[in-house]
C-alpha cells in the first residue's frame, strides 16, 4: 500500500485503517484526515502565513504537518518542545500548532489535495555543535525522495511491522524514520516513545511484529539494562546520531541474529549512507543510499550529489577515504580538528586512543575556550571504577595520560579530566558538546 506523502488524499486508503496507537488507543486514518482538513480550514481563516508545529504525539504532529501543507502554508518544526524554542519561532501571522490545539480540529473541506511536492515547505532547526539554533529549508519533494529509497532498501523485510522508537519525532531522523515512511508505508506507529528498555519490551509484547528506531547511545546503554536474551527480536533496528561502536554491534549480532542498521547523514543532507556492522574486515564501511554520488573535496572532506538537496557539490565537515566500488570510510570531522600549541590535535583520535584502554567505557574531547587546552570526559568501564576507587583520581589521571603519550606529543596530552556516570547525550541520542564543556567551566 506504499505511496508518496505527496499522494496522501489521493490514496485508497481506507477510513478504518491503523495508522498508530496511543496507549491501547488505535487511531486510523479517517482521524488523521479529519484533523489535517480542520488544520487547513483554521490556517486559512485566520491568513496564517505559516505554523509552528509543537506537537508531542507524532500522529498529531503528522496532521499538523499535513494540514500546514493543504493549506499551502509552511511548517516550522522547533528543535525542541522547551517553551523557550517553541516560543522563539512565535511572529505575526504564525500559528502554534500544540497537542490540544491540533486535537480540537475535526473539520474541514472534503476532497482536498496537497499542493505540488516542492510548494510544501517545511523548515526544521537544530543547533548541531554550536549550541545556536539554525535554521534548515526542506520541502515535501525531496523529503519524498528520501522516503522512497527507505522504502526500496528495506521494504519488503520490514513488511507490515509496527514502528517502536526511543526517538522523538521532530527531528529529520525521527521525522523520516517515525512518522513520513511509515504513513507513507501504511504502517502503524506507536506514539510512545520508549527510551526505558523495560517499557519498550512491554510495548514489543503488544506490538509483535516491530521495528526499532534508535541511536548509539540508547542502543549502547540497554543490553546494561535489559539482557538481549529476554528481549523480543525486531525485524529491524535503525540507529542513527552517530557511529554505534562495534562492540554494541557486535552484542546484537550475536544475541538477536543481525546488528543495528546505522545510518549517517545530517539534517541537512538527509540520509547519505548506511551499514551493518557483519564482523567483517570491511565492516567499518558506509555505503551510499542509491542515487547519492559521493566524492572527496581537496582537503578529504566529502562531496554529495544528493536527490535530498537543492545543489550539487555539498562540502560536509566529515573527512572520509573512498573504497572499491563506491563505499568510503569516515575519518573524522574537520571541524573537530583544533590548534594545541600550534599543534594539530584530531579530537576523535584522542577519544579513540582514550577508548583503547580498558580502564575507559565512552569518551569525550573538547577544546576548552579562552585556553589552548583540552578537556576529556568519561565514563569509566567496571575495571576503571574499581581503578578509581583503589588509586584515586590524580592517579587514574596520570595513567591515561601516559597511556597517550605512547602516539601523542606531550604538549597534546589533555591537561583536564572529569569522571561522569554518563556522558550528556540529548534526546536525539547526539553528544551536547556545550555541555561536555560546562563540566569544565563549572571547575573554573
Amino acid at each position: 500500500m506504499f505511496a508518496p506523502v505527496a499522494h496522501a488524499f489521493g490514496r485508497r486508503m481506507p477510513d478504518a485503517h491503523v495508522l498508530g496507537w496511543a496507549g491501547e488507543r488505535a487511531l486510523t486514518w479517517q482521524e488523521v484526515r479529519a484533523c489535517a482538513a480542520g488544520v487547513a480550514g483554521e490556517l486559512e481563516a485566520r491568513g496564517a502565513s505559516a505554523a509552528v508545529l509543537a506537537c508531542s504525539r507524532p500522529l498529531l504532529f503528522l496532521s499538523a504537518l499535513l494540514g500546514t501543507w493543504l493549506a499551502g502554508r509552511e511548517a516550522l518544526v522547533p528543535q525542541s518542545l522547551q517553551p523557550q524554542a517553541v516560543g522563539s519561532l512565535a511572529g505575526d501571522g504564525i500559528v502554534l500548532l500544540d497537542d490540544e490545539h491540533t486535537a480540537s480540529q475535526r473539520a474541514g473541506h472534503a476532497g482536498r489535495a496537497l499542493p505540488a511536492p516542492h510548494a510544501c515547505r517545511l523548515a526544521l532547526y537544530t543547533s548541531g555543535s554550536t549550541g545556536v539554533a539554525k535554521r534548515v529549508e526542506k520541502t515535501l519533494a525531496q523529503l519524498d525522495r528520501e522516503v522512497e529509497a527507505l522504502e526500496a532498501l528495506w521494504g519488503a523485510a520490514v513488511g507490515a511491522s509496527s514502528v517502536l522508537s526511543t526517538v522523538p519525532h521532530y527531528h529529520i531522523y525521527g521525522l523520516l524514520f517515525r512518522v513520513l515512511w511509515p504513513f507513507a508505508a501504511a504502517r502503524a506507529a506507536d506514539e510512545v516513545t520508549c527510551a526505558d528498555p523495560l517499557q519498550l519490551r512491554a510495548l514489543a509484547a503488544r506490538r509483535g511484529r516491530h521495528v526499532l528506531v534508535s541511536t548509539p547511545a540508547h542502543l549502547a546503554r540497554f543490553p546494561q539494562l535489559l539482557p538481549l536474551a529476554e528481549w523480543q527480536p525486531p525485524q529491524r533496528i535503525f540507529s542513527s546520531g552517530g557511529p554505534l561502536d562495534a562492540p554494541s554491534a557486535a552484542r546484537y549480532r550475536e544475541a538477536l541474529g543481525a546488528a543495528p542498521l546505522e545510518i549517517f547523514g545530517s539534517t541537512e543532507t538527509g540520509g547519505v549512507a548506511w551499514r551493518q556492522r557483519d564482523g567483517s574486515a570491511g565492516e567499518d564501511a558506509w555505503t551510499p543510499f542509491a542515487g547519492i554520488g559521493v566524492a572527496l573535496d581537496h582537503d578529504g572532506a566529502l562531496l554529495l550529489d544528493s536527490p535530498y538537496l537543492a545543489q550539487p557539490a555539498w562540502r560536509m565537515d566529515d573527512c572520509a577515504e573512498m573504497l572499491p566500488g563506491g563505499r568510503f570510510m569516515l575519518r573524522g570531522r574537520l571541524d573537530r580538528v583544533v590548534k594545541v600549541e600550534g599543534k594539530r590535535l584530531s579530537l576523535p583520535q584522542l577519544e579513540q586512543m582514550l577508548l583503547d584502554h580498558e580502564w575507559v567505557a565512552a569518551a569525550a574531547a573538547v577544546a576548552l575556550p579562552g585556553s589552548q587546552r583540552v578537556g576529556v570526559a568519561l565514563v569509566l568501564s567496571t575495571p576503571g571504577a574499581a581503578a578509581l576507587k583503589s588509586h584515586g583520581a590524580r592517579a587514574l589521571r596520570d595513567a591515561l595520560r601516559r597511556h597517550l603519550g605512547r602516539g601523542l606529543d606531550p604538549s597534546l596530552l589533555p591537561r583536564s579530566f572529569r569522571f561522569v556516570e554518563r556522558l550528556p547525550f540529548d534526546e536525539r541520542g547526539k553528544l551536547a558538546v556545550a555541555a561536555v564543556a560546562q563540566l569544565f567551566g563549572a571547575a573554573r
